[in-house]
């Protein structure tokens, strides 16, 4: 059996990638998970047949991963979709998109999203983590993080759901943790809030990237897309906003005193929301590693065709905000987009 499986896991991912229905070009494809993905950030590694997305948190793994994330079916079913040319394919189940989620009002969903929270107070441990991260208690505290030991989500869920009902879990997104729990991973939790009320809660386990990829785990998980900001009510308050790659550097520099908001990863950027920011001077904060600099010409052209100014913040190469003032390093700024005149 464990010999069949590896003969799955060893179809060529151009083959496999093609087959469902991707563009490749070369060793690399459009992402299926992120739009528009004008340069193809998709990898497609023939050395160790795996993939991953430059751009996009979670989208990494086998043949076998792939099948799972483009169709949204299950191991058993992407495992049969692979052997098809000596078994009937399963019917593909598109994935399931936002909308066709059963419907709850965004009212309903952040009560639903605010109890969860109450269920995570933070705790040493993971205070712990975030204080090697170079977090203090007060801007822990003050951004409402949240923590779950293994177990306590399943607690959480169980006590929801009789309340609210598992369906209306499954539709708020605080199903997708359940990953973490099955691993019995702790999970640090950070809250999207706009006007105080949480939109949507991004979950991180503990896990280095070594760790996750070599258990082939994802280091994260969220209730749904992100269609706000980290801190997102800063964008009312300040003319210059520093514009961080998720929720760690977003605190790193908010700590510093600075007007900072985090995108969800280095394209969790949505288009719709490059308007927000005329009339302002944006700083762009984004990791030093090859999705960060794509991003980043990405939106100071976008930020230029709009006339704002747009800065980056120089850091050494493979390094983000967190790691960089943890140890010291100057915050340098060069201009990356035209001035308003």
């Amino acid at each position: 059996m464990q010999e069949s499986l590896e003969s799955v896991k060893s179809i060529p991912i151009q083959q496999v990638a093609r087959r469902l229905g991707l563009e490749v070009i070369g060793q690399s494809a459009r992402c299926f998970s992120h739009k528009p993905d004008r340069n193809p950030s998709l990898r497609l590694n023939l050395n160790t047949n795996r993939y991953h997305c430059y751009v996009c948190r979670g989208i990494y793994g086998s043949v076998i991963d792939l099948v799972m994330q483009v169709l949204g079916c299950d191991f058993k079913e992407a495992v049969s979709y692979l052997r098809g040319e000596r078994q009937p394919l399963p019917p593909a189940r598109p994935r399931r998109s936002e909308a066709e989620r059963p419907v709850l009002s965004a009212e309903r969903k952040g009560e639903l999203l605010e109890a969860f929270m109450k269920f995570a107070p933070m705790q040493e441990e993971g205070m712990d983590y975030l204080r090697s991260r170079g977090l203090k208690t007060e801007i822990i505290e003050q951004m409402k993080i949240g923590y779950l030991r293994p177990g306590q989500y399943a607690s959480a869920s169980w006590a929801l759901s009789r309340r609210y009902g598992f369906h209306s879990l499954k539709s708020a997104g605080l199903t997708n943790f359940y990953l973490f729990e099955k691993q019995k991973l702790p999970i640090l939790l950070f809250p999207y809030r706009v006007g105080g009320a949480v939109q949507l809660i991004q979950a991180r386990c503990l896990l280095t990237k070594a760790q996750a990829e070599a258990r082939q785990i994802k280091r994260f998980a969220a209730t749904g897309w992100a269609t706000f900001f980290y801190n997102h009510d800063e964008i009312g308050k300040a003319s210059i906003l520093f514009l961080c790659e998720g929720e760690i550097d977003t605190l790193t520099l908010l700590q510093l005193g600075f007007s900072a908001i985090g995108s969800p990863g280095s394209w969790g950027f949505n288009e719709a929301w490059l308007n927000l920011f005329i009339g302002k001077t944006v700083v762009l904060c984004l990791d030093a590693d090859p999705a960060g600099e794509k991003a980043a010409a990405w939106l100071s052209e976008e930020f230029r065709s709009r006339n704002v100014l747009s800065l980056k913040l120089y850091l050494p190469v493979g390094s983000d905000i967190n790691e960089h003032v943890r140890k010291g390093g100057y915050l340098g700024i060069t201009q990356s987009g035209a001035t308003q005149s």
